[in-house]
């Protein structure tokens, strides 16, 4: 068991077999934060029109919130470890409520761009410590439960706060779309000072040498590399999915369907977790990568109606999130002594294929139309598969069952 593991448990109560439902307030401040990293890609083309610039250009306010969120996580939470964990949560989240309060005014898009990288400092900063403190608020045999009471505020933020601010963002425009996190993030705020959460003891602050160790392990790279590549094949598309949308079915408010999309990820975090207990990480991972292959492949062509456009969203949704769970699972087996640390570059790894894959799609629609994005994110989905089935034939990894029972309870719990 880690140390930060055993400090946590420390603070619950002995005889305590119920997690604390001030839970919930953490899991609040998540679906501020899920809203704001997703509602981007539902207003782009609205903000690239009101703001003078083209559309690959505003896919860039997605690249630098998911890069300073990725390349900072590791950072600020070796930073904040000086500190008691409550009031970095209550301050990072008020960081963020003004941070998206200036997003919201911002004169130009240049100082949007600045307002995004700010507001994607603070996201790195609390999420982390949200899963941290989330643990501590249960007894050991429920943390499992317990994070993904956290994970939930992330999971409902894709499948209705997204398509919220999208909504709001075209019909009283994008500055709405931004204010309407602020205002997210600001009840969270309100709730955790008035709510109040218990003092818990900080984790041991792991220097930031020590979260990156891993990354020197070429097996540990194996590992995340297919992460990455895949996360920036599905975000090629997703990012600019409105685009794709408008210009297939010529409608003028997307959020419906973007509610499809999130019933993918809903029905894919779910189901995803079921099927790898059940038939084992390697097989699932290499069946839902083959689909997800053929998803983006085929997902413009396929867009023609309004039916086959919720479909398709869907199926876009539960191909990429059904890939989450069972990778942490594999990483448990790939380097079960570094698993707080590996699972944590990993949640690195999905942010960081968020930005390429904005960065990727905005490069590309310089060249190409918008419906030719899906072969491209097709592409690095397929190059991730190929990797990883090169990773298998290594032969490197080791047995699950070489981590610890405590560890596996946190495979869920993305840092």
């Amino acid at each position: 068991m880690s140390q930060s593991l055993q400090q946590s448990s420390a603070t619950v109560p002995q005889g305590r077999q119920r997690i604390n439902p001030r839970i919930l307030l953490l899991a609040l401040g998540m679906f501020a934060l899920g809203t704001d990293a997703f509602v981007v890609a539902g207003v782009l083309p609205t903000i690239a029109k009101e703001t003078g610039v083209t559309e690959s250009v505003a896919g860039q306010l997605v690249t630098v919130f998911s890069l300073t969120y990725g390349l900072g996580a590791p950072l600020f939470a070796a930073l904040a470890g000086r500190w008691r964990p409550t009031r970095v949560l209550i301050g990072s989240l008020g960081l963020f409520f003004l941070a998206n309060v200036a997003s919201a005014l911002s004169p130009s898009f240049l100082l949007l761009l600045l307002t995004r990288v700010l507001a994607g400092c603070f996201a790195a900063t609390y999420a982390p410590l949200a899963y941290t403190v989330g643990i501590s608020l249960a007894p050991p045999a429920k943390r499992g439960q317990a994070l993904a009471l956290v994970v939930i505020g992330l999971t409902v933020a894709t499948a209705l706060g997204s398509p919220l601010g999208t909504w709001v963002g075209e019909h009283f425009g994008w500055r709405m779309s931004f204010a309407l996190v602020a205002l997210l993030a600001g009840i969270a705020v309100l709730s955790l000072l008035i709510g109040g959460l218990p003092e818990v003891a900080a984790p041991k602050s792991l220097p930031l040498k020590t979260r990156l160790a891993p990354i020197a392990q070429p097996r540990v790279v194996m590992a995340l590399l297919p992460s990455l590549l895949w996360n920036i094949g599905g975000f090629t598309v997703y990012t600019y999915i409105a685009i794709l949308l408008l210009h297939n079915l010529h409608i003028s408010d997307i959020s419906g369907l973007l509610v499809a999309y999130g019933a993918g990820v809903v029905a894919g975090n779910w189901s995803g977790g079921l099927m790898a207990d059940r038939f084992g990480t390697r097989r699932l991972l290499v069946f839902y990568l083959v689909a997800l292959v053929i998803i983006e492949a085929v997902l413009s062509l396929l867009i023609s109606n309004m039916i086959a456009g919720i479909v398709m969203l869907f199926l876009l949704g539960l191909g990429i999130s059904q890939l989450f769970i069972p990778q942490q699972h594999r990483l448990l087996s790939v380097a079960p002594e570094h698993a707080n640390v590996i699972l944590a570059l990993n949640n690195s790894a999905f942010y960081l294929g968020i930005a390429g894959g904005a960065l990727v799609g905005g490069l590309a629609l310089r060249v190409v139309p918008v419906s030719q994005l899906g072969w491209i994110g097709s592409a690095f989905v397929l190059l991730a598969l190929l990797l990883f089935l090169l990773s298998l034939r290594a032969g490197k990894s080791r047995p699950l069952a070489t981590a610890d029972k405590e560890t596996q309870k946190v495979l869920i719990a993305p840092e």
